[in-house]
């Protein structure tokens, strides 16, 4: 999101930057890094210097500001260091250390979600949006932080249960205090209003109803035009990917292209080598709460693994990890099991695979379904949030109803079915999915249309 909607929204004119911590682990090189200046603030009723220090973002050229403090801003400590990065944030504006002010300060996630608060507190002529990439993560934290900010408690939305508990919940003051708030797809904007997706917040985001707002995340195709041609052994395209073959001496016809990466992946990961033999995958976190694992798993146990191959790529809970490597031992010509995150590996089985499998029980947004459409490569995804968005179905890809294994294993068949005795529909579903379009830019005008309701005071 901080690489490629910036980008997009530099792209139709919008004069934007970006504003991160300093952290010890940016490996930042050669890069050209300007002090723009510096600020004292007291936190935890000490004073504290914040340095300034500008760059440019490696790929966009957009200015970027890195904050840096060495006890709050090194590493990140939740609520310490987002509540100083937030503290930090309304001091260089408030001080006019940069030659540069904002209409909007976008807010993403809980790390920032102090931000509106204290631009309110603070009387600081901006405007808000906060974007929640995922309600599940709330960063909920000791109210004692607001006597670090020297924030007043009775200025926050504290819940009866919360003061109780002295607890501070950062998304839900976002969200309160925020001018607008977006979420990463539209379906997911109804569905946290809702008591199944709302992770206890949803009579919260009812009161804000009328300001909140699904705008689709996009990918960024330059930037997975060149993933692919430097991780895929055999770069290919279809007639509506023509960017890809600046530069690329030689590019295969999707089909060519698939069936050689099948072959060479089969090869690399010691399953059984045969390109007729379809090819499943699932890349993303082993994580049973959201990505659909637990039902992925109950259907390939009952499932007949010689009539497919399966590949998984992610890491996770490790109770699973275990739980699907059984599976890699005792169907090793069928199923291939990688716990790790592997850049190159993840984009040789989206190239390879014929299907990837998105049976996520609620899903945000979801990128992992775009670049699989992206590569020609069919997504099976579960009926929510942005799956449905993106997804249609029986077009570019199938959708399943209910989250039940039953109903992933109907769907897969569904999926091989087709592939065995119905090619001419393969190939347009294939083609329909490549040429799905998910550009940033289409996100970007959507945005910049709510900013400008937004700066006219029209929302």
């Amino acid at each position: 999101m901080a690489r490629s909607l910036p980008a997009a929204l530099r792209n139709l004119g919008v004069d934007i930057r970006i504003v991160l911590p300093f952290y010890k682990a940016m490996r930042l090189g050669k890069m050209r890094k300007k002090k723009i200046g510096e600020c004292s603030l007291i936190y935890d009723g000490k004073k504290e210097k914040v340095e300034v220090i500008e760059i440019e973002h490696p790929t966009s050229q957009i200015p970027a500001y890195l904050l840096s403090n060495k006890k709050y801003l090194n590493t990140a400590d939740h609520p310490d260091t987002f509540a100083f990065f937030d503290k930090a944030i309304i001091k260089i504006i408030s001080d006019k250390i940069l030659s540069w002010m904002p209409d909007i300060i976008h807010c993403n996630d809980l790390h920032t979600g102090l931000i509106p608060l204290m631009v309110r507190e603070n009387n600081v002529a901006v405007k808000t949006v906060l974007t929640i990439h995922n309600l599940s993560y709330q960063g909920k934290a000791s109210v004692e932080v607001l006597q670090k900010l020297k924030l007043d408690q009775t200025r926050c939305r504290l819940e009866k249960w919360e003061i109780t508990n002295r607890q501070l919940n950062f998304l839900m003051e976002g969200i309160v205090h925020a001018d607008v708030v977006t979420t990463v797809s539209p379906t997911y904007a109804k569905e946290i209003m809702t008591e199944e997706f709302g992770c206890g917040l949803e009579e919260v985001l009812r009161g804000k109803e009328g300001r909140v707002f699904g705008i689709l995340n996009g990918i960024d195709n330059s930037w997975r035009g060149s993933a692919h041609t430097k991780y895929v052994k055999y770069p290919f395209t279809s007639q509506e990917q023509a960017f890809l073959q600046a530069n690329q001496p030689k590019l295969y016809p999707w089909e060519e292209g698939k069936k050689r990466n099948k072959l060479f992946l089969q090869r690399k990961l010691k399953l059984k080598v045969n390109s007729s033999i379809p090819m499943f995958s699932f890349i993303g976190r082993i994580d049973p709460n959201q990505k659909g694992i637990d039902i992925l798993h109950k259907m390939v146990r009952k499932a007949n693994l010689t009539e497919y191959e399966l590949v998984i790529l992610g890491t996770g809970d490790v109770g699973w990890e275990e739980r699907f490597q059984w599976l890699d031992r005792f169907y090793p010509d069928n199923v291939s099991c990688n716990f790790k995150f592997d850049e190159e590996l993840a984009n040789q089985i989206y190239a390879a695979s014929d299907f990837i499998l998105v049976p996520s029980k609620y899903e945000p947004c979801g990128l992992i379904q775009m670049i699989a459409m992206f590569y020609g490569t069919l997504p099976i995804a579960h009926k929510t949030g942005g799956l449905i968005d993106s997804i249609k179905d029986k077009v570019n890809g199938f959708i399943f109803d209910k989250y039940t294994s039953e109903s992933l294993e109907q769907t897969v068949m569904r999926a091989l079915d087709m592939w065995h005795h119905d090619k001419p529909r393969y190939r347009k579903m294939v083609e329909a999915a490549m040429s799905t379009d998910f550009s940033w830019e289409k996100s970007a005008r959507e945005y910049i249309d709510l900013y400008t309701k937004l700066v006219n005071n029209t929302i």
